[in-house]
Formats: C-alpha cells, structure tokens, sequence
C-alpha cells in the first residue's frame, strides 16, 4: 500500500512538471546503482533487490560502464 501511495504522490509531481510518470522499476534501478556505488558486494545487493534471476547483472555492467565514463572525465579536467 505504501508503494501504491508513494508513486502516486511521485507521479502527481512529476505530471506537474510535465515529466511524465514512473512506474517504480527506476527506484529499483536507482537502488542497485547506489548500493554498487557504495561498494556493497553484488550478491547482497541481488538479494536485497528481491532478483531471483540474474538480470541484476544487467544494471551491474551499466553501472560499471557509466561510472568508469566519469572517472575518465574526472581526471581528464
């Protein structure tokens, strides 16, 4: 019930905005980013997330790959 709530709540803001709607998945996303980047290992974050498969993988590859993109900008300035 709770998530119910707080998505509408998110979406009526970001309608207001003119952003559009989420549906959730992006928080997920966002978690797995976040957990990563504080250097929690991959397999508790699987299991945190609730994946019973391994498409957590997914968001781990593009993490790296982005993050890796911004230490290379970092240190080129």
């Amino acid at each position: 019930m709770a998530k119910i709530r707080a998505l509408e709540r998110i979406n009526s803001i970001l309608m207001a905005w003119g952003w559009g709607t989420t549906f959730g998945h992006s928080f997920h996303i966002g978690g797995v980013s976040f957990y990563l980047a504080k250097k929690v290992e991959p397999e508790i974050v699987r299991i945190a997330g609730r994946w019973k498969s391994l498409a957590y993988e997914t968001y781990i590859r593009a993490f790296e790959q982005i993050s890796s993109q911004h230490l290379t900008n970092a240190a080129s300035l």
